[in-house]
């Protein structure tokens, strides 16, 4: 209920005076937000303040879902900042971001509203151990965030699984809104944009959980790309990392 309090006391400044975004937490600490930019911006700001605190009180209210204010806050950063982007820079250009075997993979630059989430998963025969690998990408190519996860799992197909799921909750961890989710399991990603009908039984609970979980998302693809364009994550995920 603290939380809720903090949203609810959420206090934007007089158009006349300093801008100001005041979020109080504790009777000692509160978070200061001050904005210096242009009229448009400032009403930009305004505008995904708004729709957030008013998202997160319906979650509340209809999904049980607690308020984090730490959250909230990154998701109005994320949105207004990718739209502002979006709106200043319309075409951006294609970046080589890495070379493999003498083969140029080059970056698929999506649009500015959008965060990359590339997985990968390994997966040991003997002690089912598995670790999974997470690389976040803005749109022009620039890192965001990067985690490695040790679990278990029964089989290669449950371990590309989890991998998923585990990109998914990362992503809505970060308060991000629009994402593409990108494997080189083939497999995987086709169970998750056809039908799970077609999965194996061990990698259906969780490919439920991340198909569930893109509901949370304002929008959510999943996308299969090749071996060589994924080898960051590859390489996070390896056992040789251990």
């Amino acid at each position: 209920m603290e939380e809720l309090e903090a949203i609810n006391d959420t206090y934007i400044g007089d158009s006349m005076g300093g801008d100001r975004f005041i979020w109080p937490i504790t009777k000692n600490d509160f978070y200061t937000m001050k904005f210096g930019g242009d009229r448009p911006s400032l009403l930009l700001y305004v505008a995904f303040t708004c729709w957030h605190i008013w998202k997160a009180r319906c979650n509340l209210l209809f999904n049980q879902r607690p308020i984090n204010p730490t959250q909230v806050l990154r998701a109005i950063t994320n949105s207004a900042g990718a739209f502002g982007a979006a709106v200043r820079e319309r075409h951006p250009q294609p970046t080589p971001i890495l070379s493999v075997a003498g083969r140029s993979t080059k970056w698929f630059p999506l649009t500015m509203l959008y965060t990359k989430i590339n997985v990968n998963a390994s997966w040991s025969e003997l002690t089912r151990s598995v670790f999974v690998g997470i690389m976040l990408w803005d749109a022009e190519g620039s890192f965001v965030a990067a985690i490695r996860y040790d679990i278990r799992a029964l089989c290669v197909g449950a371990a590309e699984a989890l991998a998923l799921l585990k990109g998914c909750e990362l992503g809505l961890s970060l308060g991000l809104q629009m994402v593409v989710v990108e494997f080189d399991s083939q497999e995987s990603i086709s169970s998750l944009s056809d039908s799970l009908g077609n999965s194996r039984w061990e990698a259906y609970p969780s490919l439920l959980k991340a198909k569930r979980l893109r509901e949370t998302f304002q929008d959510c693809r999943w996308s299969w790309i090749p071996r060589s364009a994924n080898i960051v994550a590859d390489a996070l995920a390896s056992h040789i990392c251990a």
